[in-house]
């Protein structure tokens, strides 16, 4: 086999509609994304994204993966990105897992803001489907977690060298975001109105008030 070329043999550890990811076999910090199909919107407004926050001298991937190069593999073009693990080694849960499982939004809105916060400060657009699925809550100690979005960055629309202009780039996300937590918190209402007893709480380390204005 080609040693240019990187051999993947194991089941993947996710899939979305476009994508599948696996764990990369050389490295267990990452993982490698590789197009299910011929639609390669998602992977192009991905890399686009990644590439303009190089341009910009962006090196603060508190809340997104780090972006690592393309990689051709056994079984097709892909990229290579953080793997988003727990400080025990566990791949870190999405929030709807949390949700199905009866933990509120309510229950995340400090992690939220912070998010919020994050990606205007960097000016990271993000698409208008990035959903529940999309962002996962990473313990990275007994005592400190904090959100990560693992998909639906970057911008859809086909008219975007306004995301280039702070001002233009910060008026969408809040738009966005506030289409977004409109959806999660009806997200959680619908799955806690199937969830039986009270609302799950995270455990008292991981607990935090929601930051101030």
């Amino acid at each position: 086999m080609n040693p240019a070329i990187l051999h993947i043999s194991a089941e993947p550890i996710g899939a979305g509609q476009e994508r599948v990811c696996y764990q990369h076999p050389d490295d267990e910090s990452k993982v490698v994304k590789i197009q299910k199909g011929d639609n390669d919107t998602q992977t192009r407004r991905e890399l686009a994204l990644y590439a303009s926050l190089a341009r910009r001298g962006m090196n603060d991937f508190e809340h997104i993966p780090r972006y690592h190069g393309k990689v051709q593999t056994n079984i097709g073009n892909g990229f290579v990105v953080d793997r988003i693990a727990d400080h025990d080694g566990a791949v870190s849960r999405s929030l709807w897992w949390h949700f199905e499982r009866g933990y509120p939004v309510t229950e995340f809105l400090p992690y939220l803001e912070e998010l919020r916060r994050y990606l205007l400060d960097k000016r990271i657009v993000f698409s208008v489907d990035m959903g529940r699925y999309n962002i996962l809550l990473q313990k990275l100690s007994p005592s400190r977690a904090r959100l990560v979005v693992i998909d639906g960055l970057g911008n859809h629309t086909a008219i975007n060298w306004l995301d280039n202009i702070g001002f233009f780039a910060r008026r969408k996300i809040r738009r966005r975001w506030q289409r977004f937590i409109g959806r999660l918190h009806n997200y959680s209402a619908e799955t806690m109105r199937r969830h039986e007893g009270s609302p799950r709480k995270l455990e008292a380390a991981y607990r935090r008030q929601q930051p101030g204005p």
